[in-house]
């Protein structure tokens, strides 16, 4: 798809209407073309599930290349120096691209500057941050703080900390041309970028792991990653290069919205990390790099609705409701369909074809992984809700989200342990799949106030899970029975 044929409909959209408006009559000037707005939202869709589709199929072909390259226990230190990294980034989440995309000033270029001043801070404080963490964690696995086979008493632990969140600082330099094409649905670019930037850290990882069998490789990889990414975002995303500048009033506007996301991003880093926080510390490092190859299965499909809502629905939704709210209920119900859809008979399609799974993809030593993917897949049932409730950023209302995830964090830290202690590991991940489920009730509340529920569709859409337990069982057979041919 060229620039041309994207551009031309936003243009549109952007000035509220083409043709009509320069007619001069009143009525079209209030309806901008449902015609190009809605090429607009395919089009991006399509721009977002293509590299979506790509970025997994390099992940997968990742996955099981490296794993017969690296040993388990690599997986399992490589996640935790991961989570601490996104813990701490999101611990001071400053919500610079959501706020853009829905500011009236978001197309400012001092607006722009000044978010990107602020992010190149940010993400040097992210760094120096975590380097503090991994010499905490050095000092006091030294000192005996942690159970012995612990993955924090795993000597590379610090250093691989280190070295990983550099990434930070090298993702700070990145262009806000990036939000620009966010808030503006020009995803074109940006999906080759990410692919590019994907393929190429692949390409190292694999090298590096050939030629050195060492954790290492993850490392440099990820490094590679952000810096191919930063370079493309300001020499091939279109719109004005980047300066630093200190505009207040644009910093009043990141911060009022942001105060929100940064109170969310901290509930969801204690939310969506306390599995590895809690696991590394009563699991080994093969056991939670079982978990992990597992968990990263189920999250391809969480992932996938995450980002058509962030990337497409998110500023779509945001735009219907500055411009038309009125439509906002239908074109969220339109929306949401097939998310659920997906959603809901994946899970049951994971369920029942879960140990095929990992037959299918990793060598005798990750088979214990296919009870944990069976039980994670419980998780897509309630997490859809989670996916859906960024609606709240399109309406201006962030705290509903940073209420959501105060919900979650408590479950997460109540239920987890009691699990763990009462049934051991797998009541512990039978805890992480379910430990949404006190979020709906706030859910509902929330989404009454703009008329967004719809109880006859909530049950109406279960459905779905036993045609993708059946389309699941079928694939186990069919596999079954392959595998005995050949």
């Amino acid at each position: 798809m060229t620039e041309s044929a994207v551009s031309p409909d936003w243009d549109d959209v952007s000035r509220g209407g083409g043709d009509d408006q320069l007619s001069g009559d009143p009525q079209a000037q209030e309806q901008p073309p449902k015609a190009g707005f809605r090429s607009l939202i395919v089009r991006a869709a399509g721009w977002s599930m293509i590299g979506y589709v790509a970025l997994q199929i390099l992940r997968i072909a990742s996955s099981l290349i490296l794993t017969r390259l690296l040993m388990p226990e690599m997986f399992g230190i490589m996640a935790v120096a991961t989570t601490v990294q996104v813990s701490i980034a999101m611990l001071s989440d400053l919500g610079l691209r959501p706020a853009a995309i829905q500011s009236e000033m978001g197309d400012d270029k001092s607006y722009l500057d000044t978010a990107w001043s602020l992010q190149i801070l940010h993400g040097c404080l992210i760094w120096f941050a975590c380097v503090l963490v991994a010499v905490a964690i050095g000092r006091a696995a030294q000192f005996g703080l942690f159970p012995a086979g612990s993955v924090y008493a795993v000597p590379e632990l610090p250093a691989v900390i280190m070295g990983t969140s550099f990434c930070t600082v090298i993702m700070g330099l990145q262009s806000t041309k990036f939000i620009t094409a966010f808030r503006h649905l020009d995803l074109g670019r940006l999906t080759v970028i990410e692919i590019a930037a994907q393929a190429i850290s692949l390409t190292v990882a694999v090298i590096l792991a050939w030629s050195t069998g060492s954790i290492w490789s993850f490392v440099l990889s990820t490094l590679v990653s952000s810096l191919t990414t930063t370079i493309l975002s300001h020499l091939w995303l279109r719109g004005e290069h980047n300066s630093l500048n200190w505009n207040r009033e644009a910093v009043m506007d990141l911060v009022r919205f942001g105060r929100w996301i940064m109170l969310s991003s901290i509930l969801t880093v204690i939310a969506a990390n306390g599995d590895r926080f809690f696991l590394a510390g009563w699991a080994s490092p093969v056991t939670l790099g079982l978990y992990i190859l597992a968990f990263n299965l189920v999250a391809m499909l969480e992932g996938a609705g995450g980002r058509l809502f962030s990337s497409v629905a998110m500023p779509a939704l945001s735009k219907i409701a500055r411009e038309q709210p009125d439509r906002l209920r239908p074109m969220f119900q339109k929306i949401r369909l097939p998310f659920d859809l997906v959603f809901i008979g994946s899970a049951g399609a994971v369920f029942s074809g879960g140990r095929m799974l990992t037959e299918l993809l990793y060598d005798d030593r990750y088979l214990d992984a296919g009870p944990i993917i069976q039980i994670l897949s419980f998780s897509l049932l309630v997490s859809r809700f989670g996916t859906l409730s960024a609606i709240y950023l399109a309406v201006n209302e962030p705290r509903n989200q940073t209420i959501l995830n105060l919900i979650r964090a408590f479950s997460v830290f109540i239920c987890l342990p009691f699990a763990y202690f009462a049934f051991g590991f797998y009541g512990a991940v039978w805890a992480i799949a379910l430990c949404s489920v006190p979020t709906i009730p706030a859910m509902l509340y929330f989404n009454q106030r703009h008329r967004l529920n719809n109880f006859r569709y909530e049950a109406a859409v279960l459905l779905v899970w036993p045609v993708g337990y059946i389309i699941g069982s079928i694939s186990v057979h069919l596999y079954a029975v392959l595998k005995g041919f050949f």
